[in-house]
C-alpha cells in the first residue's frame, strides 16, 4: 500500500498522529510504503516520523516539493487557510517514482479508524482516481464551470491511478487550469482537481472521508445548509458517522479541530489517545485564535432557533460565498 502525505513543518505533528492512526490499524497489511511531501518539515520532525515508521517497521520516503510556481509556469496563490504544499498533490507524477502505480493519498488532519486494505483495491478502472463527494452547493460547482450533476469530492482522500495520471496528462490539465485562473484557483487545488477531471473519478463510500459538517449537522440539516445537487443517501451517510474509516477534521465554523484547546469533535478523544502515542505526547494543545467575529458568528448560531440558524447558515454557505469567490 502507497500512501502519499504533503506537510510543511507547522503540521508534521499533526501528520505523524495521523500516520500512528494508519498503522495502528492496518496491522492486516503486508506492506506500507508512506510518501511525505516535503514544505519544509525541521530536522527534528523528520526523525520524531522516521522513529514512527520505523516502530511499525514501515518505509518512510521523505520527498523534498520542488518549486511549484515553476511546474504551474505562473505564482500560485494561497491564503492563511491553506499551506502551499496543498499543491503538491497535483505534481504526483513527477514527484513520485514512476515504478509507483497506485497510490492513496490523505490530507494530514484524517485520523484513520479502521482498515483501508478493501478501499485501497478498489478497481479503478479508466477512472483516474476514487473520491468522496463533496457536500456543496451548484453555486460552488458553478465557480469552476461544472455542472450541478458533475462529480465534486473533497480531495482530502484521493485513491489515484498513476498510470491512468501519466497516460491521460493529468498533471498537463491541473497546470492548464491553474494558468486559465492566474495561480488564483477557486477552493484552490481541490478546484483545480474537480475542474479538470471531474467525469473520471469513482465515487466511493462516505465512510473513506466522514469530514467535520457530517458530525456538526444532521442529515437534514447538512442537506439545507449545503444544498448539494449529487450527495449521498442519508442511511449512507448516517451509518459512515457511525463507523467512519476516515475521520477528516476539517474546518468548521462550529467546530474547532482535536488539536485546539477546547474541540468537542466526538473522535477528539480518540485523536488525543493516538497523540498520547506519539513523540509529540507532550506538546501542549494549541490555542483557539478564531477572530473575535467568529467566535461572535458561533455564539449568534447557537442563540438562535436551530432550524433558523442553519437557514441563514445556508444562504451564506451555499449562495453568498460562491457569490463572493466568483467575482475573484
Amino acid at each position: 500500500m502507497n500512501i502519499v502525505y504533503a506537510s510543511d513543518n507547522n503540521f508534521a505533528e499533526i501528520l505523524g498522529i495521523s500516520m500512528i492512526s494508519l498503522f495502528e490499524n492496518n496491522k492486516d497489511c503486508e506492506e506500507i510504503v508512506v510518501y511525505i511531501l516535503d514544505d519544509g518539515i525541521d530536522e527534528d520532525n523528520k526523525s520524531k516520523l522516521n522513529a514512527i515508521a520505523e516502530q511499525y517497521g514501515r518505509i518512510l520516503v521523505l520527498n523534498r516539493i520542488p518549486n511549484l510556481h515553476e511546474l504551474a509556469g505562473v505564482e500560485i496563490h494561497t491564503n492563511a487557510r491553506w499551506s502551499l504544499s496543498t499543491f503538491s498533490r497535483l505534481f504526483l507524477e513527477k514527484i513520485l517514482p514512476e515504478d509507483v502505480h497506485k497510490a492513496l493519498y490523505l490530507d494530514c488532519d484524517m485520523l484513520i479508524n479502521d482498515s483501508l486494505t478493501e478501499m485501497y483495491n478498489t478497481e479503478l478502472g479508466e477512472y483516474y482516481c476514487g473520491g468522496v463527494r463533496d457536500c456543496i452547493s451548484d453555486n460552488h460547482k458553478a465557480n469552476i464551470e461544472l455542472n450541478p450533476s458533475d462529480n465534486y469530492i473533497n480531495a482530502g482522500m484521493m485513491l489515484i491511478d498513476l498510470d491512468n495520471w501519466r497516460k491521460n496528462s493529468a498533471c498537463k490539465s491541473f497546470v492548464g487550469f491553474i494558468n486559465k485562473y492566474g495561480g488564483n484557483t477557486p477552493y484552490v487545488d481541490q478546484g483545480v482537481i474537480n475542474g479538470t477531471i471531474s467525469n473520471k473519478i469513482k465515487i466511493l463510500d462516505f465512510r473513506y472521508n466522514c469530514y467535520t459538517a457530517a458530525f456538526d449537522f444532521s442529515y437534514k440539516e447538512l442537506l439545507k445548509y449545503r444544498k448539494p445537487s449529487e450527495f449521498y443517501s442519508e442511511t449512507e451517510v448516517v451509518e459512515a458517522v457511525k463507523n467512519p474509516a476516515i475521520v477528516h477534521f476539517t474546518t468548521s465554523f462550529l467546530s474547532l479541530r482535536p488539536w485546539i484547546e477546547g474541540c468537542k469533535h466526538p473522535y477528539a478523544g480518540e485523536w488525543l489517545r493516538y497523540k498520547a502515542m506519539s513523540p509529540w505526547a507532550d506538546v501542549p494543545m494549541r490555542k483557539d485564535n478564531r477572530s473575535g467575529k467568529k467566535k461572535l458568528a458561533v455564539k449568534i448560531f447557537n442563540a438562535l432557533p436551530r432550524g433558523l440558524a442553519v437557514g441563514i447558515a445556508g444562504i451564506l454557505h451555499a449562495r453568498v460565498v460562491p457569490m463572493m469567490r466568483g467575482r475573484k
